[in-house]
């Protein structure tokens, strides 16, 4: 046996040169260690040995054809996916995760360029180190030094390994069947450019669902319900990168939410509730949850049944979708699906005058409102909120106002301030209306407002914790579904359950899924689960850390 094996290693290396090998090692060692975090332990090194030698053999086996200009691709190729790792590494300690990779194709030019503002000094020198050092590596290999049989039989065996490994559990089975090109790519998670390769085959697969939103179905357990008092103006306002701990109305010692602590303290059909927890800290997973009947844990029904617009449409309203946020494509993003199945849709951000400020939304709304005086109404206005940067996203009035109460972050809290007035206008013009109206306000996630983000690999309560509103005008008469919501105020809140919500205020009935409807005697409060970047579903927990930032920041101090 050690003669065959010796035999074989002969033969192996006559067939590829020292050189190819070296080459093909440094590549991918490089392209996995200067974007990762390592935990020195055992099993951690099995699986970074894996990533290194699959990623080596990706790199010989392109190399046994490769010529210039394919030598020339494969430089950009590299270079890309560790621009975009280092940056992420830099920023927040660890590689892109499958939720940021999706989310780099969600963005638009104004998002692209507050992100690469934020790039540190370190990644602006190690990238084109890095590509200065891989240009020279490859193109000093030549492909005579390398057998393409050899090259694809060793790539081959170090593809099935893991493939065999994952299949023997009854889980990844069941994904693969699901939703394949995501199952596989967490196979492949962290292997230097076949990882990022995959990724994007994913998520054009999922991209590719998104046109199916406009075929979705009834769910059995929706049936409309004429005994419900369904109000005929329901507004529903999406925040953005909003965390409830810096609003007063929650506790907050700067006074960020004025018009909202009076309307708290005055009106008995407002209610805060104090607990709500966001299905991930990313708005494409978030939303995906809390504007459809699917779950951290079941995602399926998003694209099976119907969302918060289908049910207003089939229930007779107008809809209308008011958004400050980037339409990026109408099928590129599944809140961009969704928007587009209404009566109407704005993104207001992309017209003529460049970025506006939330209160025009409150503005636009007030004119839609003046415009379709009779009938039922239901208006979604998706807000850009507390999006960094911070400091775009408010008027020179809510910043001075910040400053005047010597808030420790005036940017950040200026944008809470800056929602605050913008309900305030919203508000004001459902109550002057004279439909029955009712709101529901949340956002999307929380923020990691020391580090100006939010979707850090590690948890926190400032990336989930989110504010979630609900308001009924003066006129509304059926106190008791209002007192059954404050019953259960304090109560943790899954913020996907804001759909079963928004049915009831349109007059469907929940039928034997009334377990989810706060406003319901047969409601049961439940602990929320938590969809994290790494696709990793996780149990929100009352322990979990306020804040990862800080301790972050702390040990990996700005290079």
């Amino acid at each position: 046996m050690k003669r065959r094996l010796l035999h074989l290693y002969a033969e192996l290396t006559e067939k590829i040169s020292l050189d190819a090998l070296v080459t093909s090692l440094v590549v991918s060692a490089a392209s996995y260690f200067f974007v990762n975090q390592i935990d020195w332990d055992l099993g951690e090194w099995v699986h970074i040995s894996f990533r290194v030698l699959f990623g080596a053999a990706t790199v010989l086996l392109v190399l046994s054809f490769a010529g210039k200009i394919t030598k020339f691709i494969m430089v950009l190729v590299y270079a890309a996916t560790f621009l975009i790792n280092r940056t992420h590494y830099d920023l927040f300690g660890t590689r892109i995760s499958m939720g940021g990779f999706y989310s780099l194709f969600e963005t638009d030019q104004r998002e692209a360029t507050e992100f690469f503002n934020l790039i540190p000094k370190a990644s602006l020198i190690a990238v084109p180190l890095f590509i200065v050092l891989i240009a020279f590596l490859f193109f000093r290999t030549k492909r005579e030094e390398i057998s393409t049989k050899w090259s694809a039989l060793i790539w081959l065996i170090l593809m099935v390994i893991p493939l065999g490994i994952a299949f023997s559990s009854k889980g990844v089975r069941f994904d693969m069947m699901h939703n394949p090109l995501t199952t596989i790519s967490r196979v492949y998670k962290g292997v230097p450019v076949i990882g990022e390769g995959l990724l994007t085959a994913s998520y054009y697969h999922e991209k590719a669902g998104f046109a199916d939103l406009d075929s979705t179905k009834k769910p059995d357990f929706i049936t409309p319900d004429s005994t419900i008092l369904a109000t005929d103006l329901v507004v529903l306002v999406i925040g953005e990168s909003s965390t409830r701990h810096h609003y007063s109305l929650y506790g907050y010692e700067t006074k960020t939410t004025p018009f909202l602590d009076r309307i708290s303290a005055e009106n008995p059909n407002f209610i805060a509730l104090t607990n709500a927890v966001a299905p991930s800290p990313l708005t494409r997973e978030s939303l995906k949850r809390a504007l459809t009947f699917a779950t951290a844990e079941d995602v399926a029904p998003y694209k099976e049944w119907w969302n918060v617009v289908d049910m207003a449409n089939q229930a007779g309203y107008y809809t209308a979708w008011l958004s400050n946020q980037a339409p990026v494509g109408a099928f590129d993003t599944v809140v961009g699906a969704i928007a587009h199945l209404s009566n109407e849709h704005a993104f207001i951000s992309h017209e003529v005058g460049g970025d506006k400020m939330d209160v025009e939304l409150a503005r636009r709304f007030a004119e839609l409102v003046a415009s379709k005086p009779t009938g039922k109404l239901f208006v979604v206005l998706h807000l850009i909120g507390s999006h960094y940067k911070y400091t775009a996203r408010s008027e020179e009035s809510d910043k001075e106002a910040m400053m005047a109460l010597n808030s420790a972050t005036p940017n950040y809290d200026a944008t809470i301030y800056h929602t605050d007035r913008m309900l305030r206008s919203v508000l004001e013009t459902a109550e002057s209306d004279s439909r029955s109206a009712a709101l529901v306000y949340f956002s999307d996630h929380g923020e990691e407002v020391a580090g100006g983000a939010h979707g850090f690999p590690q948890l926190s309560k400032v990336q989930v914790d989110v504010p979630f509103i609900v308001w009924y005008d003066m006129t509304y008469a059926d106190s008791s579904r209002v007192n059954r919501i404050k019953k259960h105020k304090e109560d943790l809140y899954p913020m996907e359950d804001a759909s079963y919500l928004i049915a009831d205020m349109l007059g469907w009935s929940v039928n034997e899924r009334a377990n989810h409807l706060i406003s319901s005697d047969l409601y049961v409060p439940r602990i929320p689960h938590i969809y994290n970047v790494d696709g990793e579903i996780t149990e929100y927990q009352i322990a979990l850390p306020h804040s990862v930032v800080g301790d972050y920041l702390k040990n990996n101090p700005p290079k």
